[in-house]
């Protein structure tokens, strides 16, 4: 009887939480071979997002916002439960940024910020080019920059280069001549940015 007692429970436990899913799931038809082509449904199985409407669509999980690609635009978008276009998001080839520290970048006006997956602008766009947040959880900017050809397929971005924290806080000023993920170069020099703001020569 006990037993029993607890399998009932435990359905019951299973029943609740199944009842209080409610993202959305992508979906590919069977008819349909091409990946690009997909929607959203929901927990039941209901078609909420039709096949096709997106030209692609690059969340699986859809809790409050998702990364789509539209017709007709060029780029990447976050949409809304309601489908409402957020913001454009900065994409690395084909595919939306990589979340990193729970933030991602996107562009408005050409400058790049960071939002976050409940589809907040954590960070407003007023970068030439900011890179990923790290696992030190800084990110490295270029306040203003200008792209130059450096051969015939490679650009390089020639601009004071400087240091943010998740707040946005400059922590190192736009001084230096040259920054990547992790580095900051000056006079020929790189300087790594370690996990307590601090740059150590490299």
């Amino acid at each position: 009887m006990k037993n029993y007692i607890i399998c009932i429970v435990l359905l019951l436990s299973c029943l609740t939480i199944y009842a209080q899913d409610s993202k959305l799931y992508k979906y590919y038809p069977d008819f349909i071979k091409d990946e690009s082509l997909s929607g959203f449904m929901d927990v039941n199985g209901k078609i909420v997002i039709p096949v096709g409407k997106y030209a692609d669509i690059f969340t699986d999980e859809f809790d409050k916002i998702a990364f789509v690609a539209i017709r007709g635009r060029q780029g990447i978008y976050a949409i809304d439960r309601n489908e409402q276009i957020l913001f454009q998001v900065y994409n690395c080839e084909v595919f939306p940024d990589k979340i990193t520290n729970g933030l991602f970048r996107i562009i408005e006006n050409d400058k790049m910020g960071f939002a976050n997956m409940d589809g907040q602008i954590v960070i407003k766009p007023r970068y030439k080019f900011v890179y990923p947040f790290q696992k030190n959880g800084y990110a490295i900017f270029c306040e203003n920059g200008i792209w130059t050809k450096l051969d015939n397929e490679h650009l390089v971005l020639k601009g004071k280069w400087g240091a943010i924290d998740r707040k946005g806080t400059v922590i190192i000023s736009p001084v230096y001549d040259g920054g990547s993920e992790n580095y900051l170069k000056k006079d020929g020099k790189r300087y790594r940015l370690n996990s307590g703001g601090e740059l150590i020569l490299k």
